[in-house]
C-alpha cells in the first residue's frame, strides 16, 4: 500500500517543519493528529484542510474538521493528483495557525510500522501556538531591619546578670508570697560617681555666684521713670 510523505510547514516560517508519513488509505484527520501531536499544538480544536496549486493559492475546500476530528470521508489517496501536492490547512492552537502541506515522496508501507508516524522534525513551533506562560507575580518586598547600634545601650541599665538575678528573686518571693522589691547592685547601673556629684557642686558654685553679681547696688530706680 502506498505511503505518503508530506512535509508540514508553518506556513509563515518554512524553517520550522515536521516530515509526517501517512498511508493513502488514511484520511485527513488522522493526519492532523499527528500534525497536532508533532508540533505540540492545543488539541481538540477545529481545522479546514484547503487544495493548492503549485504558487500556494487556494482552492477549494476538502474536508472540515470539529473539534473531535469527526466528519472527515476524504481519503488522502482520492486527493493526490500530483507528485508534489500541496495543500493548505487553517486550525487553532491558542491562536489561529496557518500550515502548509507539500507531499515529498510516494512510498510502501514498511511491516510493523504504526501510520501516521513523524519521521523528522525541524524548528521550534512558534511562540503564540504554545500556552502563554504564567504570570509572574511578585511577593510584597521585605522591610529591611536595621542593625541596632549596642553600643548605644552600654551603661544605660541593669546587666543581664543583674536582670536575671533579680527576676529568679522576683519568682522566688512570689512562690513563698513574700514579695517585695529585689535588691539592686546599683553600681551596675551606671549611677552617678563622686566625680560627677564635685562637677554639679562646682556648677551650682558658678550659679551662685552669677547670681550675687546681680544685687541692689547694680539697680537704678531711674529705670523705672
Amino acid at each position: 500500500m502506498a505511503v505518503y510523505r508530506f512535509r508540514v510547514f508553518i506556513e509563515d516560517d518554512h524553517e520550522v517543519y515536521r516530515d509526517i508519513e501517512l498511508q493513502g488509505k488514511q484520511r485527513f484527520a488522522d493526519l492532523h493528529a499527528a500534525v497536532v501531536k508533532a508540533f505540540n499544538f492545543q488539541p481538540n480544536q477545529p481545522a479546514e484542510y484547503i487544495a493548492s496549486d503549485q504558487s500556494w493559492y487556494e482552492g477549494d475546500t476538502v474536508v472540515e474538521l470539529d473539534e473531535n476530528l469527526e466528519g472527515d470521508h476524504q481519503k488522502i489517496a482520492n486527493h493526490i493528483f500530483d507528485p508534489h501536492q500541496r495543500f493548505l490547512c487553517v486550525t487553532e492552537s491558542y491562536n489561529e495557525v496557518g500550515l502548509a502541506f507539500e507531499l515529498q515522496r510516494i512510498l510502501k508501507d514498511e511491516d510493523g510500522v504504526t501510520y501516521p508516524r513523524c519521521i523528522k522534525s525541524e524548528g521550534e513551533p512558534p511562540y503564540y501556538t504554545q500556552p502563554p506562560p504564567e504570570p509572574i507575580v511578585d511577593g510584597p518586598a521585605e522591610e529591611e531591619v536595621p542593625e541596632m547600634d549596642i553600643d548605644m545601650f552600654e551603661g544605660d541599665g541593669p546587666s543581664e546578670e543583674e536582670i536575671e538575678r533579680i527576676q529568679k528573686e522576683a519568682e522566688a518571693a512570689s512562690k513563698k508570697g513574700d514579695i517585695k522589691a529585689p535588691k539592686i547592685d546599683f553600681s551596675k547601673l551606671g549611677s552617678i560617681t563622686d566625680e560627677d556629684e564635685e562637677e554639679e557642686d562646682e556648677e551650682d558654685d558658678d550659679d551662685d555666684s552669677n547670681d550675687e553679681d546681680k544685687g541692689f547696688d547694680d539697680f537704678n530706680m531711674d529705670d523705672l521713670m
